[in-house]
């Protein structure tokens, strides 16, 4: 990957447009996850004109539905056929979608397995099932928790099975987000935007990645470029 750039662990990519795309990636290394196969398609795509865009395959809990276990497979035939070194977003969701939750479950497992037979890195959703998701991922070499903000103690269990969190911009209005930060260790923590996405009247996007490392830098007491640089190098031991 070349040089020590900013990172983006989680990014929409493909909600942007194509020359908006362009420009984040010529600023950033951007990690782009998918929604469902059509998003895969489209996140593929990108990332073969893009050589500092990393692709990410999968079906996000919140597109869970009747046929999803069916879209999972084709799903995993393109993340073969296509090279992509990470599933994602993929995960459980029992804070906002608890009634497709055991759907959630069966697809989940699905790239679960997937990750373990091939060696792939798993880029996970996790809200109100952070436990569920830890016990299932175990045994998958390279996970990342994005948005962290899960319970403390499952957070010390996280970083001593070696697997990674990501911290936004929300960092700098959620406090939940802000103890996560302060406790994770900086081995163990990626740059995300999780953009497009607007929370608390923060319009999250790659564009804030600067002020989430600011924000990194502050909290370990190290300067910014140590952040992207440890980042960097974070982000080369998940993929």
């Amino acid at each position: 990957m070349g040089a020590p750039r900013l990172v983006d662990a989680h990014c929409h990519l493909h909600e942007y447009g194509f020359e908006e795309a362009v420009r984040i990636a010529g600023e950033m290394v951007v990690v782009a996850v998918s929604d469902d196969a059509d998003s895969s398609l489209e996140t593929l795509s990108i990332s073969r004109a893009l050589d500092s865009v990393v692709p990410c395959v999968g079906i996000h809990p919140w597109e869970v539905g009747p046929d999803s276990l069916r879209e999972a497979e084709r799903v995993c035939s393109l993340a073969l056929e296509s090279g992509a070194p990470c599933l994602g977003e993929v995960g459980l969701d029992r804070r906002f979608r608890a009634s497709t939750f055991n759907r959630q479950v069966e697809v989940f497992r699905v790239f679960v397995d997937l990750a373990r037979e091939h060696d792939l890195s798993l880029n996970v959703h996790a809200a109100g099932a952070w436990r569920e998701v830890y016990e299932m991922v175990r045994g998958v070499e390279r996970v990342l928790f994005h948005w962290y903000t899960g319970p403390l103690d499952l957070l010390d269990l996280i970083v001593d099975s070696g697997f990674f969190v990501s911290v936004n911009p929300s960092v700098e209005v959620q406090e939940r987000q802000r103890r996560v930060l302060e406790r994770v260790p900086l081995e163990n923590l990626l740059t995300e935007s999780d953009g497009p996405y607007r929370y608390r009247g923060l319009e999250l996007s790659p564009w804030l990645i600067p002020r989430v490392v600011r924000a990194v830098a502050e909290v370990k007491g190290v300067s910014p470029g140590e952040v992207v640089e440890a980042v960097y190098g974070n982000l080369r031991r998940f993929l």
